[in-house]
């Protein structure tokens, strides 16, 4: 009988060591209407890819159960039926929507308008990351009457504001994904956040990064990007190019630049309100360097003449520009690896880009330092 009972326990002993730890995933959503839906499981970054699980929302709550071998991104939303596919702002996914790493542990979701993952310390800390910029940008919201205010001063006031934090929540993100380099979800960041971090930022990232961040889908795209933008990096001459002028007679870039005036390539948009903002101070630096030999050359990504001739209009714009009217195909747009506006190049007397993505006051600094 002792004999039996020995051999017993051993048997569940080995049936113990032989099981794998697996995942729980517990989760919440915070919408009646999403009850008796289905939430899947994706993998992250693959649009064609068939959904690897499901579970049905009851009471407002789902679980998935299951083992890993090694963490993995994933995803989980609804059909694009039930919750239709939405973007959110730089480091958050869309609505009732989360990336996630997926690892052997207990999870615990909720997908709501903003959505999270914790339980794991990859998780954990993107939340946090996540809850610190939301906090950031909630200060935003109460800038919002004044920006629409018809009193320029205030307007103005809440426009530094409004663009301080979004240049705080950058920084932020750069810290983060600096300090988490060998988290996936810290590649989710960075491809999140590719048209607002500076090129000399994203090019410091990914030359400490490893394969772990440099897998992430996306990141492969970003980093050929970045090899292209060396052709057009700080020091090179400028690139020229033909365009029309808003009038339609022939141009070249380097009727304006390279002729012995420090001169400011700003690539627009009539339709884009962060360009709209940044005009006012362009108007200013504008008129104070430009009897010191300081030119702009505007490049627009307008499609349409009518809207681009009002926003000239509108803005005071008095400097030289130029359009092919082909909005995201412009072709010195795409000469200069353009893919967020707005974009401005700052070019020496002789050619030569010394400056990238100024914005504010950093215009009017050094503009005033390279006519010294």
């Amino acid at each position: 009988m002792k004999k039996m009972l020995v051999l017993a326990t051993s048997a569940l002993m080995l049936v113990a060591c032989s099981e794998k730890p697996g995942y729980e995933i517990t989760g919440t959503v915070n919408n009646p209407a999403l009850e008796g839906k289905c939430v899947y499981m994706y993998p992250y970054g693959d649009a064609e890819a068939a959904p690897i699980d499901s579970a049905v929302v009851t009471n407002g709550s789902f679980a998935f159960k299951g083992t890993q071998d090694s963490a993995v991104l994933r995803t989980l939303k609804f059909s694009e039926e039930v919750v239709p596919r939405s973007y959110g702002p730089a480091g958050e996914s869309g609505i009732f929507t989360a990336t996630f790493v997926l690892s052997n542990g207990k999870l615990q979701a909720t997908l709501d308008s903003l959505s999270d993952v914790t339980g794991t310390p990859d998780n954990d800390a993107v939340a946090a990351f996540r809850k610190e910029i939301r906090s950031m940008r909630a200060k935003q919201e109460t800038l919002v009457a004044a920006l629409k205010s018809e009193d320029e001063a205030a307007k103005r006031e809440a426009e530094q504001k409004y663009d301080a934090i979004d240049r705080a929540v950058v920084d932020k993100a750069e810290a983060f994904i600096g300090e988490n380099i060998n988290n996936a979800l810290s590649g989710v960041v960075f491809y999140s956040f590719r048209y607002e971090l500076p090129e000399d930022a994203q090019n410091q990232l990914v030359a400490k990064a490893g394969d772990v961040f440099k897998s992430v889908p996306g990141i492969s795209q970003i980093m050929e990007r970045l090899e292209n933008l060396k052709t057009v990096a700080v020091g090179k001459k400028f690139t020229d190019f033909p365009m029309k002028d808003v009038n339609g007679k022939d141009r070249k870039l380097s009727d304006y630049v390279g002729k012995g005036k420090v001169v400011l390539i700003d690539f627009w948009a009539s339709w884009c309100p962060p360009c709209r903002r940044e005009m006012p101070n362009l108007v200013e630096v504008y008129k104070q360097y430009k009897a010191k030999g300081f030119e702009i050359v505007g490049v627009s990504l307008d499609s349409k003449q009518e809207a681009w001739e009002k926003g000239i209009k509108d803005l005071n714009i008095t400097w030289p520009q130029l359009s092919d009217l082909q909005g995201w195909k412009n072709s010195g747009a795409a000469l200069y690896y353009v893919n967020s506006i707005p974009h401005t190049i700052l070019v020496d007397k002789d050619g030569t880009i010394v400056a990238k993505n100024l914005h504010g006051e950093d215009i009017e600094a050094k503009v005033a330092e390279l006519l010294k």
